[in-house]
């Protein structure tokens, strides 16, 4: 399950690209792009919550399992890292 799991998550974790080549691919320029997710909000709010799935995730793992200490180590770095980032783009655009 967790090998399943990450294949899958790191497949979700793409598709943020995906979107932004796709809108490109139909003719909206970066601007236009920005303003097509902030125009759906439900695109935006699915990306913060998957967000802070994927952090609550790498806690508990961290937390839970007996990790290396690179691992700890990486993940103390990451979770800080994309708490800011999401408070960040809260502040700026809203949930």
């Amino acid at each position: 399950m967790t090998s399943a799991g990450s294949v899958v998550l790191a497949f979700l974790a793409s598709q943020h690209h995906n979107l932004h080549m796709l809108l490109f691919m139909l003719g909206l320029s970066s601007a236009a792009s920005m303003s097509f997710l902030n125009d759906s909000p439900i695109i935006r709010r699915g990306m913060l919550l998957m967000s802070i799935l994927m952090i609550g995730l790498t806690f508990y793992n961290v937390m839970r399992h007996k990790q290396t200490e690179i691992i700890r180590t990486m993940s103390a770095v990451s979770i800080p890292i994309s708490l800011a980032i999401i408070a960040w783009t809260v502040y700026q655009f809203g949930f």
